[in-house]
């Protein structure tokens, strides 16, 4: 045999025995027609039009998704069946006290499928959180999987007025008294969507990756009106507002520079948004702007809602403010341990 012929043998031996000692080559599974089936599958799936058609189906099947005080305190006292109490806050705090049926899914938890696992779905799901953004927020994902939902409004700091038992500071409930202006901030241009997180085969678990990822991030769900008073005195063009109030509270005043898009039809309407750009979202008390700075978030943009919304920047009627959250008239339900 020539020198030549022997190495060769020699090296292609070599190469048969490493590829058969490789961690994981050879271990692996052979590809079949179904795996290939699955990846075909996988990347035909259009995610981000299953998501938007769930949000839009979402945003369409009633008014705000909240419920008051009141009426889930009537719900508790006559032990409706027909509801399911979510308490979204830390374990920690919800053994502070909570109210009467409620079980805890800490909010990070909410896209987990053992978290999901506790959902009735042929019940309405009433979520509650420290002040009614994080509910809000939770609504949305939970919406768009196809579950009847609604935040508590104001969440426990409406229900009962003791931080010991809400487990953060409760608000003051008094507005900031910044400008607004009646001047339409118009927008013409549209823009590319930003790229999701990973490849989805389903809407379900594009919704529920791409709560897992924006969990991951790490990101402070609100921003406060002085956080965003100081975005709007220095003109940051990092920044890009949006107004979801409807569009004649946003004519009577809005916050300078915001442009309205409604939050009923906010899926519909994203390409008018700068992915490049951090998103600041508002409405009147903080739900409506939880529940579309999540639906931001999943689609993959960088948003946050501004803490208790028009009522924490100017609650003068005539400037298009609204009269929000009020310590004063929290009812002091009762609460359990």
């Amino acid at each position: 045999m020539s020198s030549k012929r022997w190495m060769t043998v020699v090296v292609a031996g070599a190469l048969a025995i490493g590829l058969l000692a490789a961690p994981g080559l050879a271990a692996a599974k052979p590809i079949t027609e179904k795996t290939h089936a699955r990846a075909a599958a996988a990347q035909r799936f259009n995610a981000r039009a299953a998501m938007i058609q769930a949000a839009d189906t979402y945003a369409k099947s009633g008014p705000a998704h909240i419920i008051s005080a009141t009426a889930l305190y009537n719900v508790v006292l006559t032990k409706d069946p027909s509801y399911q109490i979510v308490d979204v806050r830390s374990a920690e705090h919800f053994a502070l006290g909570h109210i009467d049926g409620a079980i805890n899914i800490p909010f990070q938890t909410i896209a987990d499928d053992a978290s999901l696992a506790k959902l009735d779905p042929a019940k309405k799901i009433v979520v509650v959180c420290y002040t009614g953004e994080t509910s809000s927020m939770t609504t949305m994902v939970w919406g768009m999987l196809g579950y009847d939902t609604r935040a508590l409004l104001f969440g426990m700091s409406g229900w009962v007025a003791d931080k010991a038992i809400v487990g953060l500071d409760i608000p003051s409930g008094a507005a900031a008294g910044y400008p607004t202006t009646n001047v339409p901030t118009l927008t013409t241009r549209t823009y590319c969507a930003p790229r999701l997180e990973g490849r989805y085969a389903s809407g379900a678990s594009a919704i529920k990756g791409q709560t897992k990822a924006y969990f991951a991030k790490g990101l402070a769900p609100v921003m406060t009106a002085t956080q965003v008073q100081a975005v709007v005195a220095s003109k940051d063009p990092r920044y890009q507002i949006i107004s979801v109030r409807e569009t004649a509270d946003y004519a009577t005043g809005h916050i300078d520079g915001a442009v309205n898009l409604v939050w009923s039809d906010l899926a519909n309407q994203l390409n008018k948004l700068d992915s490049e750009k951090t998103t600041i979202v508002y409405c009147y008390t903080g739900n409506l702007g939880g529940e579309d700075a999540m639906l931001l978030n999943l689609m993959g943009y960088e948003a946050y809602n501004m803490m208790s919304g028009m009522s924490s920047w100017n609650a003068d009627p005539a400037l298009g403010g609204v009269i929000g959250f009020n310590p004063a008239n929290a009812f002091n339900y009762y609460t359990v341990k």
